[in-house]
């Protein structure tokens, strides 16, 4: 609570990723596997060959998802430090030029004379401080909030999580029957995951819910249409 009575809310960084990487892993599981049980579904007549099709999905999904996240994130933070490790060279071997920097930067913003002058000296008194403003406002990078490994951990078993709902409705209905309840429940869930990446990229919760409700219900739609066509193509459904 500031003097004012203003009270802020921010989430704690490596918690606020942690949450980000669960939402879009399960947005993905979420739309992913509903998508290709739709797909499977048109062209495989039996309820088991579709659950074990879908299972193989979501772990296939799930491991692919996780590395991806574990590869990005270190790569992410190992051009931040090697970035860093640069700029803290250059403060400490020209900086000279790297205070022309940071005040060019800032007269850019509108300050200029005695007031540019303080604020400049009073960033370049710490070193530390001096190559954080250099790495954020020069370079425009940020430290990466989560480490490789829990990233790719939340990631990989949200998709999991997630992917298992549209497979829930094969394990007590067949045929159409299951595909229209395996699209109620995931369009449900989709729709919530939709209200929480609203949450997390300040947009309408409203509207992120229903376009992330009707990109996993077109994608299952197209996913259905050729997997009937494959079925035609070769002469009816598979066994």
């Amino acid at each position: 609570m500031s003097e004012h009575g203003h009270t802020e809310h921010h989430e704690e960084a490596s918690r606020g990723a942690a949450v980000r990487n669960f939402v879009f892993g399960t947005s993905d599981g979420l739309v992913t596997v509903l998508a290709f049980v739709a797909g499977v579904s048109a062209s495989l007549s039996t309820r088991r060959l579709v659950l074990m099709a879908g299972v193989a999905e979501m772990f296939a999904g799930a491991v692919s998802m996780g590395l991806g996240a574990f590869l990005g994130t270190r790569a992410e933070r190992d051009w931040y430090e090697r970035e860093r490790k640069r700029e803290e060279l250059e403060v400490a071997k020209i900086p000279h030029l790297e205070k022309e920097e940071l005040r060019e930067i800032y007269r850019k913003k509108g300050l200029d004379g005695e007031t540019l002058e303080r604020v400049v000296d009073a960033f370049t008194a710490n070193e530390k401080r001096w190559v954080d403003i250099m790495m954020s406002e020069e370079l425009g990078l940020q430290p990466v909030d989560s480490s490789p490994l829990s990233a790719g951990l939340v990631v990989g078993l949200s998709y999991v999580l997630a992917a298992a709902v549209p497979l829930v409705p094969y394990l007590f209905l067949v045929g159409v029957s299951a595909l229209l309840a395996s699209a109620a429940i995931t369009g449900a869930a989709l729709a919530g995951v939709g209200v929480a990446k609203a949450r997390l990229t300040q947009r309408p919760a409203l509207r992120a819910g229903v376009e992330t409700l009707l990109t996993g219900l077109v994608g299952s739609a197209i996913c259905w249409a050729i997997g009937r066509a494959i079925a035609h193509l070769f002469g009816g459904s598979l066994s």
